[in-house]
């Protein structure tokens, strides 16, 4: 039987800064259980190896059994008690499970010993913010995007966890937040999820025209030129500018009613076309007149 190569203690903690962190991308892409039958077998050769019943039990959170996970989370631990990492695969299950509290003493723990790693201030921080910290979430979040690899940025998501931590903060913070996605725009190479993201933040704000400039760049950058236009109407309804909204859904309807019959006809296409017809007819219905106050 192959053997896989030697285990560092970095490659097996970087599951938590990588699609690892995401179940189902590994499931897709990494051979879990491939993987999963060669460790049973490099175990079953070295029985006290911690570092390998570490990475099995990383194996078992990736496919949702939280039980076994735990249990060779806790072998590899009286295996190596100096095994720092046990205590970051286990904050991280913990997290998986909905056990935010549980995650947080855990990942504490980790970070006494190892306080600049990047993956585990991120987990901390989707801990704390679960359990309604946000300001000390995005301190956190804050530093993991700080103490990112240099040859592996911090992925999107951790941009968007600390901008919804901030914006949760109240009005205040806002302008903070979306400071914190134009850093992360810049960085990663306007990645749309961030600019989405500001786009609701700004609306918030009543920024219209700064939410509309962020659209107008996506939409300069997308062959679906009718989404944005059938955002831009649902921003400027919104805002009550109806003959702007009226505008942009109807130049909405006209590029869905250009394009070939296959992508005419797909369900995303029919059910926006759906949405930006019974926009028009909200929009012609006549509006409620404001009854005159008696002096």
């Amino acid at each position: 039987m192959k053997a896989f190569p030697p285990i560092s203690l970095a490659l097996l903690v970087l599951a938590a800064w990588t699609g690892l962190a995401n179940p189902r991308v590994a499931l897709a892409h990494a051979g879990i259980d491939e993987e999963m039958r060669h460790v049973d077998a490099l175990i079953a050769e070295g029985p006290r190896d911690a570092v390998l019943v570490l990475r099995r039990g990383e194996l078992h959170r990736i496919r949702g059994d939280y039980a076994a996970a735990r249990a060779d989370f806790e072998r590899a631990r009286r295996l190596d008690p100096d095994l720092a990492a046990v205590d970051l695969c286990l904050g991280k299950m913990m997290i998986d499970a909905g056990r935010p509290a549980e995650a947080l003493r855990a990942l504490d723990r980790f970070l006494a010993r190892e306080p600049g790693h990047a993956g585990a201030l991120a987990a901390r921080g989707r801990a704390r913010l679960a359990l309604r910290d946000a300001a000390a979430a995005a301190r956190d979040f804050t530093r993991a995007i700080d103490r990112a690899p240099g040859n592996s940025p911090p992925p999107p998501d951790l941009y968007l966890d600390r901008a919804r931590a901030l914006a949760s903060l109240g009005d205040a913070r806002v302008d903070e937040a979306i400071r914190g996605l134009d850093d992360g725009i810049a960085r990663l190479g306007d990645p749309v999820s961030l600019e989405l993201y500001a786009i609701d933040l700004e609306a918030r704000r009543r920024r219209v025209d700064a939410a509309l400039a962020r659209l107008d760049r996506i939409a300069a950058r997308s062959p679906r030129k009718e989404v944005w236009l059938a955002q831009r109407g649902r921003i400027l309804e919104g805002a009550g500018r109806h003959e702007e909204a009226r505008d942009a859904y109807t130049r909405a309807l006209a590029r869905l009613d250009e394009g070939p019959a296959p992508r005419r006809n797909a369900r995303a296409s029919l059910r926006l076309e759906s949405e930006v017809r019974a926009a028009l007819t909200r929009l012609a219905a006549p509006r409620p007149r404001r009854e005159a106050r008696v002096p």
